[in-house]
């Protein structure tokens, strides 16, 4: 079965398999023995969606991984790693990106995630290979030095006259990767909670970004490429926007991000993803000065307009609520 991609021919059936080594065969016959129109336009769907160039194979998986994860989905979770090591994905990458779901997830879904990582690597005998290079104890600090990262932070989180006082209380790695990675907001979460729970500031940046979010085995593009898929994967959108523009200051190209919005459509369906995610990265690339990284800049005006108008009655709908009548919109 062929289908169009981008003006090119594509294998829609082979592409799907590919993604889906264990189910779809099946899945496919029994869509065809119930309704072959349907069938016929299942497997060009995920077939087109899943086989398109903005994303590489690599990082498609890796953001399936992630998604399967947080959601909790194992059955899905074991078809994606087995498809993602047959394909030649490190299976080393694919434990970082279930295990950087920690964070939004917590421990029981990534303990569960991981038995299934270790089944597969069992069952695919890949498990030898795989200890051979098991994380050092110091795999997020170590090699580490403060005078260097100073560098990556902004010159306002430099400058800023409680800096030194919080690299001084609660450690420098976890406060200097923030500081990298979210300049000017950091800083003020930090402060935040300084006032409000010190203690578990301290906790808090012990685990997240000292020791999760600088373990380096996946750049900071594609962790948060990662972060971003598993926000949509659970219709989680406000942080989803605040990982895309990380993202987009860790190198990753506008139409990835794109990309794993289209993917998650094909993956768990459009809710939340057309037109609201479209929309925020729209926005986002608006407020960067980067949508020509996205369109031809003779379309900038119209898109920009069209997108704009929508945000705004998003906010309105939002702001048309009346609190006094149980809900319901006025």
């Amino acid at each position: 079965m062929n289908g169009q991609g981008g003006g090119r021919t594509i294998d829609v059936a082979a592409i799907a398999e590919e993604f889906y080594p264990l189910s779809f065969a099946r899945r496919q016959r029994v869509m065809e023995t119930l309704d072959p129109p349907f069938a016929t336009n299942w497997v060009s769907h995920v077939g087109r969606l899943l086989g398109r160039p903005g994303l590489d194979k690599r990082k498609r998986f890796l953001v399936l991984t992630g998604q399967y994860t947080l959601r909790g989905d194992t059955g899905a979770l074991e078809e994606t790693l087995i498809a993602a090591l047959r394909s030649g994905v490190d299976s080393h990458e694919l434990l970082e990106s279930l295990l950087q779901c920690y964070v939004y997830a917590g421990g029981a879904k990534v303990a569960a995630a991981a038995e299934v990582l270790l089944g597969v690597l069992e069952s695919e005998g890949l498990l030898a290979q795989f200890e051979q290079q098991l994380a050092s104890p110091d795999i997020a600090t170590g090699g580490r030095s403060l005078d260097d990262e100073r560098m990556s932070w902004s010159a306002k989180d430099r400058d800023d006259p409680r800096t030194a006082g919080f690299l001084e209380r609660y450690g420098w790695h976890g406060i200097s990767t923030g500081l990298r990675l979210r300049p000017g907001h950091h800083i003020n979460l930090v402060a935040t909670l300084d006032i409000v729970d010190p203690d578990f500031l301290q906790i808090w940046l012990d685990t997240v970004y000292q020791n999760m979010y600088s373990r380096g085995i996946l750049d900071d593009g594609t962790r948060l490429l990662c972060t971003v898929g598993d926000c949509f994967a659970v219709g989680e959108t406000h942080q989803a926007t605040r990982h895309m523009r990380g993202a987009l200051r860790a190198g990753v190209h506008p139409r990835e991000l794109l990309e794993v919005i289209f993917q998650t459509c094909a993956t768990f369906g459009h809710p939340y993803m057309l037109p609201i995610a479209v929309d925020d990265l729209i926005n986002i690339l608006i407020d960067e000065n980067r949508l020509s990284d996205l369109v031809a800049p003779e379309q900038i005006p119209a898109l920009t307009r069209i997108v704009s108008a929508r945000l705004v009655k998003r906010s309105g709908i939002q702001d048309a609520i009346d609190p006094n009548s149980g809900g319901g919109a006025t």
